[in-house]
């Protein structure tokens, strides 16, 4: 029996049923994240026309009729190049409602769980980054994440700050639809970026982890019936996909992987270009690779390699396109 589903039989024993406000349950990570919570309690996930985050009234309104027992935050501004003009509500959704929910989590004595991002790093050095190391954001994206995870530790509510990298899913806008959308459009050739180093992370596999994560938390809250004993967990930690590769390699994967799978009739040329060539508003860090080291000794928790993660997504496709869906 799944962790998830043995703990959901314990707490509903105890007469105890947990409450889980999601934000951002629209997007490729909340999608996600609405199925695997499921177990663990009743997950309530507003949609933008249900709460506009933009509106701490209407935050705050929304969190006091709800009285959740566990907030996660999936929900950011997370269009990079948009944000360098777009300061103020990027300020709002990364920074501001962040600080409003740690601050709702530190007086209620809940969780939180927040998502954040490899930009709040400089892209320095060629060597994984820890939880520990210094962050240097390169643009105002990177900047506002920064100040939402600063907004919980100072709140001093307990939290588990997952930073994550080069997130992706079948479904929405991502690097991985829009290389095969493209590819189709314009199957001779395209270039890719070779001098950026991540590990692509499917969404669904980060939910999982996540989800693995709050059942250990919420079980040794229950077995011992307080919630200090659960505080050492608190904390930051990197959850993404093992191993690294460029955008340019990332691509070359996908490409193979979607013509093996029938997913893509013609293979593109690929040209590799630098970062620099593009000219983009915002700056993009070169080395975006995250030490899961911390997580996996921490949870016990065995992670998948960015390969794996991506065959898996492409059979979604796959078996989306069968089935019509």
């Amino acid at each position: 029996m799944p962790q998830s589903t043995l703990l959901s039989l314990q707490l509903s024993e105890q007469g105890f049923m947990v409450i889980i406000g999601l934000f951002g349950g629209g997007g490729q990570l909340g999608r996600a994240l609405q199925r695997d919570l499921a177990p663990l309690g009743d997950v309530l996930a507003p949609t933008r026309q249900q709460l506009d985050l933009s509106n701490p009234a209407a935050v705050r309104q929304w969190l006091q009729q709800n009285r959740c027992d566990l907030l996660v935050n999936a929900a950011a501004m997370t269009q990079v190049d948009i944000a360098e003009t777009s300061i103020g509500l990027a300020t709002q959704l990364n920074q501001h409602v962040v600080q409003q929910l740690a601050e709702y989590a530190a007086q209620q004595q809940i969780w939180l769980v927040h998502f954040s991002t490899d930009y709040v790093f400089d892209g320095s050095g060629d060597t994984p980054w820890l939880e520990t190391d210094e962050c240097r954001p390169l643009q105002q994206y990177g900047r506002t994440k920064r100040a939402g995870e600063l907004a919980i530790i100072n709140s001093g509510c307990q939290h588990l700050l997952i930073r994550t990298s080069w997130l992706y899913d079948s479904q929405g806008q991502n690097f991985l639809l829009t290389m095969l959308r493209l590819a189709q459009q314009t199957p001779t050739s395209l270039s890719i970026v070779s001098d950026q180093i991540g590990a692509p992370t499917y969404a669904p596999e980060l939910s999982a982890v996540v989800s693995a994560m709050l059942t250990q938390l919420l079980s040794t809250q229950l077995r011992t019936r307080q919630q200090q004993h659960a505080t050492a967990l608190s904390g930051i930690y990197h959850v993404c996909a093992t191993g690294h590769c460029s955008w340019l390699e990332f691509a070359t994967t996908i490409f193979a992987g979607a013509n093996t799978k029938g997913l893509l009739d013609e293979l593109p040329v690929l040209a590799a270009i630098k970062s620099d060539e593009l000219a983009r508003p915002a700056a993009r860090p070169k080395n975006s690779r995250l030490s899961t080291s911390k997580v996996q000794a921490t949870f016990n928790l065995q992670l998948t390699d960015w390969q794996h993660q991506l065959d898996l997504c492409l059979d979604t496709l796959k078996n989306s396109a069968k089935t019509g869906k």
